[in-house]
């Protein structure tokens, strides 16, 4: 597993914090609730961030056509310090909007839900 920080201020260097991190959070989908970080695993890479650095996130759901088939896609959308925006992606609404409670509930700083500019 590779750990990749989703801001550059986030690196950290002692890896094996974070694995023990990661392996005993919270699961939903791709998505993990550690005590300090936000994981996402895409494959063999772990993306992380800490909460504090967390600005703002809410869901954003993209669809479109393939032939005949509808296509939906779901992705939890992290904005971070700095306005730096992370589109996560994940396969069922369900999972992003789990996260979206946990953080609505455990971090009050943290922005919940679109909101369009006017």
């Amino acid at each position: 597993m590779k750990f990749i920080a989703l801001s550059a201020s986030e690196k950290i260097n002692d890896k094996k914090e974070l694995k023990e991190e990661f392996t005993v959070a919270q699961k939903a989908g791709e998505g993990r609730m550690g005590e300090r970080h936000f994981f996402y695993r895409y494959f063999i890479n772990v993306k992380y961030i800490s909460y504090e650095n967390i600005r703002h996130a809410f869901l954003r759901e993209e669809s479109g056509e393939c032939g005949e088939f509808l296509l939906k896609e779901f992705y939890l959308i992290l904005r971070l310090e700095g306005e730096k925006e992370c589109k996560l992606r994940f396969e069922r609404q369900e999972n992003a909007r789990i996260i979206l409670t946990f953080l609505e509930e455990n971090y009050p700083d943290i922005e919940i839900g679109y909101k369009r500019a006017r």
